[in-house]
């Protein structure tokens, strides 16, 4: 495989109990995990890269789960994430989509209702001039972080799951004196308040 713009597409099994699970206390772990299949599916679509300008591999969470992924996203190209903790399992992502011959990798969420191909086409352009992209979610963390070469010190002490862990990462990045760019913030689905805002979007949404 060479392409030279790589996307990865971080998804988890819509499995109860396993998915959202701030979200699942409020409307149950059941109706958590049906609203995330769907959402993914609904930035799957929105993500597709109709002109080839990239190319996107979903990179799963649980190990254990590739049958039922292939079941559910036959199409898509799949690989496994591998590391401790998120940092790791970015950091191992981008690495192995360089390895594969990437000029540009960018990772992203699949619980970014708001996320679509024209974001991903603008944040592989920014990478003309700077060393990262990042795209900030409104909670302080960030939905999408691309790069040209493979940096995993960006992901060394970073406090994940709080509200630090953009600024955190800038100041990485900052450290590395590397250049960095963003583009829109957007928000991802933790909270009741999130998820009644991304039910008015998947509404009228068509698969």
């Amino acid at each position: 495989m060479n392409h030279r713009n790589l996307l990865g597409f971080f998804a988890k099994f819509p499995e109860p109990g396993q998915v959202k699970t701030r979200l699942a206390q409020e409307i149950g772990p059941g109706a958590a995990a049906v609203f995330y299949r769907r959402l993914a599916e609904y930035v799957l679509k929105r993500t597709a890269s109709l002109d080839s300008g990239y190319l996107r591999i979903v990179f799963y969470t649980p190990d254990a789960m590739r049958q039922g992924f292939e079941e559910w996203l036959g199409n898509e190209l799949l690989r496994p994430q591998r590391g401790a903790d998120v940092g790791e399992r970015m950091a191992n992502a981008l690495e192995e989509m360089f390895e594969m011959g990437a000029e540009k990798a960018i990772v992203v969420g699949a619980d970014i209702p708001e996320l679509h191909r024209e974001i991903i086409d603008r944040a592989f352009r920014e990478l003309d001039s700077a060393d990262i992209v990042l795209g900030p979610a409104i909670d302080g963390g960030y939905y999408l972080i691309g790069m040209k070469a493979s940096q995993p010190e960006i992901f060394l002490n970073i406090d994940w799951g709080t509200g630090e862990v953009f600024n955190q990462t800038v100041l990485n990045i900052k450290k590395m004196r590397l250049r960095y760019i963003t583009v829109e913030t957007l928000f991802d689905v933790d909270s009741l308040e999130d998820f009644l805002k991304a039910g008015e979007i998947l509404k009228d949404a068509e698969y």
